[in-house]
């Protein structure tokens, strides 16, 4: 772990009502696909505490710059950061985190939902610029086609050894994919060999909580192989 200031350098529209932060990248700062980071805004005034929030890293240990990707939901902090101009200099602290890739895993899937695809982003451009012998699945669950994120870049991540499953609860005109809500007959049918594989599942807390409860119930994934991650202030 390590603190750091470091200068806002972009922002990007990721979907609709999301967007993407980018920071430099100090020399030495290095972090596994996965895991989050602490960014503090100042305030400015002398007796004003600074703004904490923690991200998980949507950039690739791969890239030359630090980002995290979030849905703008009108909290102070994100209104906050929205509004500084490109150069600020904030503080971060990181890394943290473990749901990360281990070196017995070899196969996995990501079940993810809404703005838990952030750590499968950097998951994925990682994977695919190392050219990692992982084997990768991943769906992805999103409301609809505009608030799905990364969708162009996704596309060009997809790989021999990485898979990726988009569903819609409300699907575009003239879709042909999966639909509707992950249940543990979807899993079965997009992830045949997932007794094989290790299980990452990412998103609003309720979400994460119902499908690990149905991955290891009705699905019967063990224990040892599911890892979760909960995104709070997310519905």
């Amino acid at each position: 772990m390590s603190l750091h200031q470091v200068r806002l350098t972009a922002r990007r529209n990721a979907s609709a009502g999301t967007k993407t932060f980018a920071f430099e990248r100090p020399e030495g700062f290095a972090y596994l696909p996965g895991q989050f980071f602490y960014v503090s805004l100042p305030l400015g005034g002398a007796g004003d505490k600074p703004l904490i929030h923690h991200f998980t890293l949507s950039s690739s240990p791969t890239e030359d710059f630090l980002a995290f990707t979030t849905r703008m939901t009108g909290s102070e902090f994100k209104m906050t950061i929205d509004a500084l101009d490109d150069g600020t200099v904030v503080n971060i602290d990181g890394p943290h985190g473990g749901f990360v890739l281990r070196q017995n895993m070899h196969s996995v899937a990501y079940i993810c939902g809404g703005i838990g695809i952030t750590p499968v982003r950097s998951t994925l451009r990682w994977a695919t610029d190392v050219d990692a012998q992982v084997d990768i699945v991943v769906l992805y669950a999103s409301h609809d086609l505009a608030g799905e994120a990364f969708r162009d870049e996704l596309d060009s991540l997809r790989g021999p050894r990485r898979k990726v499953i988009e569903v819609f609860s409300e699907p575009p005109e003239g879709w042909n994919g999966a639909t509707g809500h992950v249940d543990a007959d979807l899993v079965r049918s997009c992830v045949s060999d997932w007794h094989g594989r290790f299980v990452f599942v990412s998103g609003p807390p309720g979400m994460v909580r119902s499908l690990a409860e149905m991955l290891a119930g009705d699905v019967g994934v063990r224990p040892g192989r599911l890892i979760v991650e909960e995104f709070p202030g997310y519905s």
